[in-house]
């Protein structure tokens, strides 16, 4: 027979005290007992001592919890730790939409970051919080991001501008060097780590001398600059950063062709652009971005529309297409700061309305959400059920002033996703 007490006294509790006392009966009963701890220890037993049930279960965490898990044990730390696992796990996850944790939003000099998941209004963390000392006392000059890694260009008080690679989620780095010879206009991140664990960056750079943009390609497998053939004679082509996409960096422009550079062979290839409206000599390009492998623009014919497409394009690059139709007149209801007109008459002022598509989100669920940028807010609208979301507020002292508040401009925002990959 088994008998015990516990007594505790505030937070100490006194150890069990155990009886035992000798019969058929009870010896009977706890053997029937025993076989079902003996059944979970063995089970904890298996699994902690096999490495492939480990693996299995540790490639559906997310990189933030591994990093912790680290923590347990040597056995633990060896196996999340290990090139082996890393690269699988990256690729495990290219895909996967649950990794996009937030945004980096441009305020220069300064950027932050803008979480997706929080259930409340949150506070923008500063971007130099998540950066390590190799920024110093240089400011944030440029940034663009793939799949998890992020291009930082640091500008010191000579004007020179060094760039690096980070992963945030890893807190590793790597420092890019660039030939001084070419002066940089832009450079354009290229990871695809269901392809492979190396990564690229995209220079985009003028040559003064022949007042043209060159191209040139660097690989973080071999550590070598390939310059590539093709030049554009269209020096604001790229002016915004370009996005990853099928293997190519494209660049839109708002009055010239767009241009798409496949990374392996330095080549351009041919890629549609949209129509300039009649009447007008630029396009009002919003958007401009890749979402679960696909490519999408926005696009703002005249700036009174408070209605605009989601265009896609095709696989086989043949056509951009309508993929949803937003229209965002019952904001104007929620958030009557957005409308210009009351504070300037129409006559006054061409733009009545004061927001920007700040990024377009899309999921293997066919989930599509907009973040969008009102004075003063910044909200997220999914275009499905049509639900409308507040992720932040933003103060107008820490903005430039925009009608009666403050919000990002267009291109501002570079998405985040977690990954383990190196750098």
């Amino acid at each position: 027979m088994v008998s015990g007490d516990c007594t505790s006294f505030g937070s100490a509790i006194t150890p069990i005290r155990l009886t035992v006392t000798h019969s058929r009966s009870n010896i009977k009963q706890l053997n029937h007992h025993l076989p079902v701890f003996s059944e979970i220890s063995s089970s904890s037993e298996q699994i902690a001592g096999s490495e492939d049930l480990l693996t299995e279960i540790f490639l559906r965490l997310p990189p933030k919890s591994l990093l912790r898990f680290q923590c347990v044990s040597k056995h633990w730390l060896s196996l999340i730790s290990s090139a082996h696992f890393r690269r699988l796990h990256t690729r495990r996850n290219a895909t996967s939409s649950a990794s996009t944790v937030g945004v980096f939003l441009c305020r220069h000099p300064n950027y932050d970051f803008l979480a997706l998941n929080d259930e409340r209004i949150s506070e923008m963390g500063r971007i130099y919080d998540r950066l390590s000392d190799s920024r110093g006392s240089r400011v944030v000059s440029s940034i663009n991001s793939c799949n998890g890694l992020l291009c930082v260009g640091f500008k010191s008080d000579d004007a020179k501008t060094d760039f690096y690679i980070y992963n945030l989620t890893t807190g590793h780095q790597r420092y890019i060097p660039v030939p001084e010879t070419m002066l940089v206009k832009s450079m354009n991140l290229a990871f695809d780590p269901k392809i492979s664990d190396d990564y690229y960056v995209v220079c985009v750079w003028l040559s003064v001398s022949e007042n043209r943009l060159q191209f040139s390609v660097y690989s973080s497998g071999s550590g070598i600059w390939r310059h590539s053939n093709e030049h554009c004679n269209k020096v604001d082509l790229c002016s915004y950063g370009g996005v990853f996409w099928k293997g190519s960096v494209h660049w839109f422009s708002q009055t010239s062709p767009f241009l798409c550079l496949q990374v392996d062979n330095c080549v351009f290839k041919s890629m549609p652009s949209t129509d300039i409206p009649e009447g007008q000599w630029y396009r009002n390009i919003e958007y401009f971005g890749e979402s679960c492998g696909r490519l999408h623009l926005i696009e703002i014919h005249k700036p009174q529309d408070i209605q605009f497409d989601v265009l896609e394009l095709k696989s086989d690059y043949s056509c951009w297409f309508v993929k949803y139709r937003v229209n965002l007149e019952f904001l104007t209801n929620l958030y009557p700061i957005m409308v210009n007109q009351e504070v300037y008459p129409p006559e006054d002022y061409n733009f009545p309305y004061a927001f920007s598509t700040l990024c377009f989100l899309t999921d293997e669920e066919n989930r599509a959400r907009v973040l969008i940028s009102l004075p003063g807010k910044i909200v997220v609208f999914d275009i499905h059920n049509g639900m409308v979301k507040e992720l932040a507020d933003i103060q107008p002292h820490s903005f430039r002033n925009f009608i009666g508040g403050a919000r990002y401009d267009c291109f501002d925002a570079y998405k985040h996703v977690e990954t383990l990959a190196f750098v």
